[in-house]
């Protein structure tokens, strides 16, 4: 029955006019067309569609309410057997199938899934399950429910694995190897030799310090007879300093550092000066600073090491969120990226409802926002520079303390529930034993007297010191110059005497402004001493005051001498209006005057030297900036214990996700595909002992990255040849290497790409550190493209063709292939110009050609040449040694153009 009712539905949906009815060519048609929907209609009775179709169906839009994380109403859908004991579905009776009506249901308040759930069923859909039904609602005889999300692999506690024994020990050289080989023998495969020594050279400088070894180099290997050749150059490597400059790299990706962007002007996102927050993750991962502690002070620095400028720098991991108009938007931002960067999880999704794959709660997303709720972020003043737009320290601070934390009502700005205040706190299913005190007990920090006054910092004077005396400096230069144009000029040059005047109360200026300076600060000593006299404090504070009276006596008498300057100068027709300016400015330089004669009142002040300012938001929509944020001297804490949680070592989460991360960087694929999620809804991990080891392993290092770099690189897997050769049973049992029986070929990030060419051409610019190349000065530098400005609005056209970081969310590079690729590196002025630079480097005296062109296929590639191509190469040489404007170094040059643009140098191999 329910087979002819849906296919009189579908006969139905086919219009057929009286003339097509005549049309015997028609009916057939029309007959098919039928024939097949009802054929497709009875097709989903099978026990194919059940497992492809439909479960996946309940899966995303029932299981979230009727699975293993709730079971609304006592009902689960997890599996057909639980649908039918829980009196939904009827098999082969779709006419008193509970699932099928409410389903179908027009009421919004009847529907499922409800409306905050989503969009209602398909008409499609709805006709799936109907035939499902109908058909006997088939299902697997073994079908089992959902398993606790509490039982998930990456919520249960690292355990360190027993390394395996296995049978090729020849092949293992450090325990990851016996992990991966367990699995080689497991499934049959074989493991790839290891690469040629030139490839192996070639792929550790990229991966380690992100730039090709040169000639010279890879000769040195190659020739090093030493059995601990290839170790060696792994610890030289690590020490680099051009090894932080790489790495920082692939965490800055991760950790989406942007420098600020807006509109023209106006800072909206990000922040000033962020690049200081780059150089201390180069500074950190050169001095194999901890993990653990990274993570510690990015989220809370400022609290757990006030005084330590090194510790508030790091906390630009939060002041790159800042975003200007919308506090929602930037908390929002902020706890999704903590969840998806240090947790592998998707926070964000419950945001508007329940998580629908981890028992993660709607409120625990405002649980999580609640320990970032009073934050903010400021500019701290550097040693040797008082102006916070030329340079500055970006960074996070507690500022409304007592903010509270609501949940907004299927994520709605405008809707939140005010009859609970969200407090901080974490999902309860990781709510794990801590190794040490509960870092969840959140207690109130009292910051030093220099952290909420960071005028205290001693630099602050000796900043505006400075600026005030290279004022100094420059008029009393000034003064010289008009005292000898006026001598020069004669008695009667009026231009030189009024430049003569304007100079002179310029001096007066700016010595006032000098000792101005200093009577603030010495003011604002005797506030900061408990143990000063009330007496002494006044008279401190009243010399203060009269000191910045007298800079504005003598700022009111420069503009009175400068219009009337102007008025000397003036055609007849211009002297009226400028007569007018003249008695305003003589009636400000009289009350000038008074207010510098007149007594000291109690209630007069002075303006102090400031060491820091608030970043502006404008959360109100008034057009103006919201009013000034004060820094308290107290802070939360909510950050500290957030951070102590997530670096607990017995966190089941924050090493797995670190260990995944670096993994896929090194061999090209995750051990768990989803790096961002290692919830219900991610990937299964390629191999879960080998992962939980180098986590055990991250965590008994004391956090060492270098550690972990280390045992990865001088792995065999590490070592492999990419090459498909003579593999193809391995290609037969696992054709897309899932588990490591080779080497996976990787392509550079565009930084690597520009950076290598520079490199070889011997011009890249070696200097670390420091403000990031603005978008104007990048074609011409040779810095590396580490510290190139990189924001929303501003990313370099040569990097984002090989696939630029996004600084909205990177968490792993694409790899695309697009013509325009190939068009950068045939046409752009950097290749040009550099190949004929790579060519005289690579070009020895009195060589012949044959030893260039294999120096040059090894240097470039990494390729041993044979012969056949060092044939077609002389051959080309010849080719273009013979062209009108030929010569050796020109066709050379042409020949190192077209490696670089060879598949393998844009490769690790």
């Amino acid at each position: 029955m329910m087979r002819v009712a849906t296919s009189s539905r579908l006969l139905d949906s086919i219009r057929i006019t009286p003339t097509l009815v005549l049309d015997r060519i028609h009916i057939s048609m029309a007959i098919a067309c039928c024939s097949l929907l009802c054929t497709m209609a009875a097709d989903a009775g099978s026990l194919d569609d059940y497992q492809t179709k439909i479960k996946p169906l309940f899966r995303t839009r029932c299981f979230s309410c009727h699975g293993a994380l709730k079971q609304e109403g006592g009902l689960r859908l997890d599996t057909v057997e639980l649908m039918i004991d829980g009196g939904v579905v009827t098999p082969r009776d779709t006419t008193d199938s509970v699932l099928i009506d409410r389903v179908s249901e027009t009421s919004v308040e009847d529907r499922m899934p409800p409306e905050h759930e989503g969009e209602p069923l398909s008409k499609a859909e709805i006709e799936l399950l109907s035939a499902w039904i109908a058909g006997g609602a088939p299902a697997p005889e073994d079908e089992q429910p959902e398993t606790d999300p509490d039982d998930h692999w990456s919520f249960q506690p690292i355990m360190r694995p027993v390394v395996p024994a296995v049978k090729n020990a020849s092949w293992v050289r450090n325990p990851i190897d016996s992990f991966i080989a367990k699995a080689h023998e497991e499934n049959g495969l074989t493991p790839q030799p290891d690469a040629p020594r030139a490839i192996l050279v070639r792929r550790l400088y990229l991966d380690l310090i992100g730039i090709p070894p040169s000639s010279d180099e890879i000769a040195a290997a190659e020739a090093d007879t030493a059995s601990d050749w290839y170790e060696k150059i792994v610890e030289r490597l690590l020490e680099d300093p051009r090894h932080g400059e790489r790495w920082a790299r692939h965490w800055m990706d991760i950790w989406r550092y942007s420098d600020w962007w807006g509109l023209n002007a106006q800072l909206r996102n990000s922040q000033r000066h962020l690049w200081h927050w780059r150089d201390w993750i180069v500074d950190s991962l050169n001095q194999d600073r901890g993990y653990d502690e990274m993570v510690r002070l990015m989220l809370a620095g400022d609290e757990l090491r006030p005084k330590d400028t090194d510790a508030l720098v790091a906390t630009g991991y939060l002041a790159r969120n800042f975003f200007l108009f919308n506090r929602n938007q930037w908390m929002d931002e902020t706890v999704e990226h903590v969840g998806k960067a240090f947790l592998g999880l998707t926070f964000d999704c419950a945001k508007c409802h329940d998580h629908k794959f981890d028992p993660i709660e709607h409120t625990d997303f405002y649980k999580m926002r609640a320990f970032f709720e009073p934050y903010q972020v400021r500019m701290d003043m550097l040693p040797g520079e008082a102006n916070l737009i030329k340079d500055g320290l970006p960074r996070a601070f507690d500022a409304l303390l007592d903010t509270p934390t609501y949940r907004l009502i299927r994520g709605e700005e405008g809707n939140p529930d005010k009859s609970k205040v969200i407090e901080p706190g974490v999902p309860e299913f990781l709510d794990f034993e801590p190794a040490g005190e509960n870092p969840l007990n959140i207690q109130p920090i009292a910051l030093p007297a220099e952290a909420w006054q960071p005028e205290r910092r001693e630099w602050v004077l000796e900043n505006h010191l400075a600026v005030a005396a290279a004022n100094q400096k420059s008029v009393q230069t000034k003064l010289k110059e008009a005292e000898a144009a006026k001598e020069q000029a004669g008695e009667d040059d009026t231009a030189a005497e009024f430049a003569l005047k304007l100079a002179r109360v310029d001096v007066e200026i700016a010595n006032a402004e000098h000792e101005s300076v200093s009577l603030r600060y010495q003011a604002m000593q005797t506030e900061w001493d408990e143990s000063t006299s009330e007496e002494v404090v006044l008279e401190a504070k009243a010399a203060a005051i009269r000191a910045q009276r007298r800079v504005s006596l003598l700022q009111a008498q420069r503009s009175l001498i400068d219009v009337e300057k102007r008025l000397a100068e003036a055609a007849e027709d211009k002297r009226e209006a400028i007569e007018k300016e003249q008695a305003k400015a003589q009636g400000n330089f009289n009350k000038a005057e008074k207010t510098f004669a007149a007594a000291i009142l109690a209630e007069d002040s002075y303006t102090p030297l400031i060491g820091a300012q608030w970043s502006a938001t404008r959360f109100q929509s008034t057009g103006k900036d919201d009013p000034a944020v004060e820094f308290p001297p107290q802070s939360t804490g909510r950050r500290t214990a957030l951070a102590r949680w997530i670096t607990d070592r017995n966190h089941p989460l924050t090493a797995r996700v670190a260990v995944n991360h670096l993994w896929t960087r090194h061999l090209g694929q995750p051990l768990v595909a989803t790096v961002f999620d290692m919830g219900r809804n991610g990937a299964t991990p390629k191999n879960a002992a080998l992962l939980d080891w180098l986590a055990a392993e991250l965590i008994d290092s004391g956090y060492s990255m270098k550690h972990l770099h280390r045992l990865i690189v001088n792995s065999a897997v590490y070592r492999m040849s990419s090459s498909n050769a003579g593999a193809e049973s391995n290609l037969a049992i696992d054709p897309d290497n899932q588990l490591w029986w080779r080497r996976v070929p990787i392509r550079l990030e565009s930084q690597v790409v520009r950076d290598a060419v520079l490199s070889l051409a011997g011009t890249l610019d070696p200097t670390m550190g420091g403000p990031p190349v603005p978008a104007a000065k990048q074609p011409e530098s040779k810095r590396r493209s580490l510290y190139f400005f990189h924001s929303n609005n501003q990313r370099d056209l040569f990097l984002t063709m090989f696939d630029e970081a996004l600084v909205t969310d990177c968490y792993r590079r694409e790899q695309s292939i697009v013509p325009q690729q190939a068009l950068a590196l045939t046409n752009s002025k950097l290749v040009l110009t550099s190949a004929g630079q790579i060519a005289d480097r690579l070009s020895g005296d009195g060589e012949d050609a044959r030893d260039f062109v294999a120096r040059s296929f090894k240097t470039l590639l990494g390729i041993d040449a044979d012969d056949a191509e060092i044939a077609a190469s002389l051959k080309a040489l010849s080719v273009w040694e013979g062209q009108a404007d030929g010569s050796v170094q020109r066709a050379r040059g042409h020949f190192i153009w077209v490696l670089v643009n060879h598949n393998d140098f844009v490769t690790v191999r």
